[in-house]
Order: structure tokens, then sequence, then C-alpha cells
């Protein structure tokens, strides 16, 4: 009985990333060698660059929940992901007023950007003492999309709260650089642990196999007394 496979995430956003880049590129020559580039013509070539970047924030997200290392947190990503991109296209093709819709829509976005960059960040292998780099990443990133958030929705433009996010982006673009570096450090001490996982498993086949040679040995003592 075959057992029912798995939603092919990854595929499925690769997918239509690569049918939106393709169609905004397409549609963009044939605006500008037929000379119309009114709203509708805009329209359709911001819905396809919006799928298109929904769909590199998708394949992050995809590409952590393959590890099956973690769920929550790709999940998330993903639904943020569809909903912020529904509600972009939806609210731009109704031409949509409402100022706290767009808020929304921003702020949902801004978390699915977080959720994609901390998705590809999770998929680290890291030694036990660099752990604290990936704790580190989850709060200052989430951080700034908090800030963000903040900023959009009660329209913040003092001095301080752009000094506070700036600051926070720096350390934001340093653990960014940090978990990576600390990822291709933590391959000599992760390799001992791989090699003896692969040793035990060598030791169980090799058993299995003596096992089924003293079967077959067994069988054809048989075979020949008969």
């Amino acid at each position: 009985m075959k057992t029912a496979e798995a939603f092919p995430v990854k595929k499925t956003f690769l997918y239509s990333l690569v049918a939106s880049v393709l169609l905004s590129a397409f549609l963009g020559i044939v605006a500008i060698l037929s000379g119309r580039f009114g709203w509708v013509e805009i329209r359709i070539i911001l819905t396809t660059v919006t799928i298109a970047l929904g769909s590199i924030c998708g394949l992050a997200c995809g590409a952590y929940l393959g590890t099956k290392t973690g769920k929550a947190l790709p999940l998330s990503g993903i639904v943020l992901t569809l909903l912020a991109a529904a509600m972009i296209i939806i609210g731009m093709w109704i031409e949509m007023e409402s100022e706290g819709y767009w808020k929304l829509a921003a702020s949902i976005s801004v978390f699915a950007v977080a959720c994609a960059h901390l998705s590809l960040l999770s998929m680290a292998r890291l030694a036990e003492w660099f752990q604290w780099s990936l704790v580190a990443a989850y709060v200052v990133i989430f951080g700034v999309a908090s800030l963000i958030v903040v900023m959009i929705f009660f329209e913040i433009d003092e001095t301080g709260m752009f000094q506070l996010l700036g600051v926070a982006a720096i350390v934001d673009a340093a653990m960014t650089i940090l978990v990576p570096i600390f990822h291709r450090l933590s391959r000599s001490d992760l390799a001992p642990m791989s090699d003896g996982i692969a040793t035990v498993e060598t030791e169980d086949i090799d058993a299995e196999i003596a096992k089924l040679k003293e079967r077959i040995a067994e069988l054809e003592r048989k075979h020949a007394e008969v």
C-alpha cells in the first residue's frame, strides 16, 4: 500500500516563481513595444512581481519545512505569505482605498519576510556553543519586524525611532552573516557525531547480512538433503 506523498511545497513555489518572472518580463516587453503602459498594465506587472516575491518567501519556508526539524515557523511563514500576497493583489485590483487595509497588508508582509528569513537561518546546524546566535537572530529579526509594524500602524516618524530601527537592523544584518559562519565552523564538531551514527548503522547492516547468509546456507543444506 503506497503512502500519500506530502504536498510539494518547494516545487509549487518554485514553479510559481519561474512562471511569474517569465510572465512579468513578457508583459513588460509587450507594454514597451506596444507603447501602452496604463494602470491596467502596471497592475498586471505588479501582480506578477508580488507573486514572484511571495514565491521567494514560500521557497525559503518550504526549504526549512522539508528538513522536518521545525513546522511552526515555516508553516506560519507560508500562511502569512499567501495572505499578504492575496491582500496586496486583491486590494490593488479593486482599488482598495482603506488605509487600515493597506497597513494590515504591509504588516503581514513584514512578518512573512521575517519568517522566511528565519527559516533560512534555522537550517544551519550549529554546535552547542553557537546555539545562542540562532536565539539572538530570532529575537532581533522579530524585533525589527515588530518595530516596522509599530511605525506603520502608528505612523511614527520620530528620529529616535528611526535610530532604534537602524541599530536593530545592523544587529539583524550581523546575525544574518554570523549564523552561516558558525554553521561552517560547527562542521568539525558535528562530524564525529554523524560518523558515529553512520558506523552504528553500518554495523547493523553487516549483522543483518551475516544472518541472511547463515539462513541461505541452512536452506541450501536442506535442499541438498532433499
